[in-house]
């Protein structure tokens, strides 16, 4: 019988997972779970926010019969509260990297497409899991005004994404600077720079650890082995996860009312970090579809 995983992402016009099939052992197959709300952390409201809207994706997931749930967020977005109401194997891509590396070395480093401004929630990963102390940097490749950019159809993502030779060279130079600090080993701080990570990685002088490489064969292997989330048996199984299924719900449809109206009455749009403004007067949430918005 075929083993079925979940991977849970941001909500976008993606139809697939960003598995790569090779990496797909037989008896197993992967399909898309995606947030109903679109939010990318740019603060800690905002992470909040994504813990919310990725766990109640991830427990969409154990309601709907698979048999293990990958976060595809290098910021393992809602995992602990996932794990707190299934008995599958829920992984984190962030734990299951910071596990590879310390494995390949005793220090490593974080590597990130995103900017400085963005460090609160590699913070967090390092704070929440003891293996971080491990960690010796972290290091920004893009800068906080390039940010402004994602709503342009060639922007610093997708050319990343493209494998542009620059934006390479941006990456393998945030590697070096790494190995200079001392790490043995770099994690490719967002799941969207998995599609370079064989590049980097033929490239750089030090192995480089991809976030859904290591979060997906860690959950095969979970599987394959029988293994459960560790609980302790006097605290019976959460049972919240359709109350957050009802607060995801219900935060949507208040979204959609209030841009209803706002455009009806004819409201000024202004600029904000995720929505994006169309030539109509419109704006909606959805980044172009081949940009990847995870983190």
């Amino acid at each position: 019988m075929t083993k079925r995983i979940a991977y849970v992402e941001l909500k976008t016009s993606q139809q697939t997972s960003p598995v790569p099939e090779h990496l797909i052992a037989p008896g197993y197959a992967v399909d898309l779970e995606q947030t109903e709300i679109r939010v990318t952390p740019v603060d800690a409201a905002d992470l909040l926010l994504s813990d919310v809207v990725y766990g109640e994706a991830a427990m969409r997931a154990a309601r709907n019969g698979y048999d293990g749930v990958l976060i595809g967020g290098v910021p393992d977005y809602g995992l602990a509260a996932v794990r707190a109401t299934t008995d599958i194997p829920v992984v984190g891509s962030g734990e299951a990297s910071l596990l590879a590396a310390a494995a390949l070395g005793e220090k490593f480093s974080i590597v990130t497409i995103w900017p400085e401004t963005m460090d609160f929630v590699y913070d967090r990963l390092l704070r929440d899991n003891p293996i971080g102390r491990q960690c010796i940097s972290v290091r920004y490749v893009s800068t906080h005004a390039e940010q402004s950019t994602l709503a342009e159809k060639d922007n610093f993502l997708t050319q990343m994404k493209a494998g542009r030779e620059h934006m390479i060279e941006r990456i393998l130079a945030e590697i070096e600077l790494a190995v200079q600090d001392g790490a043995k080993s770099v994690i490719l701080g967002c799941n969207c720079m998995s599609p370079v990570a064989e590049i980097l990685a033929a490239r750089s002088s030090v192995p480089i650890v991809d976030p859904t490489t290591a979060g997906y064969r860690q959950l095969e292997t979970m599987i394959a082995l029988g293994l459960r989330p560790a609980r302790d048996p006097r605290v019976s199984l959460s049972e919240r996860a359709d109350l957050f299924a009802e607060m995801v719900q219900a935060a949507d449809l208040f979204a959609e009312m209030v841009q209803a109206a706002d455009l009806s009455l004819g409201a000024e749009q202004e600029d904000c970090p995720v929505c994006v403004l169309h030539d109509d007067g419109t704006a909606s949430c959805d980044l172009p579809a081949n940009v990847p918005a995870e983190v």
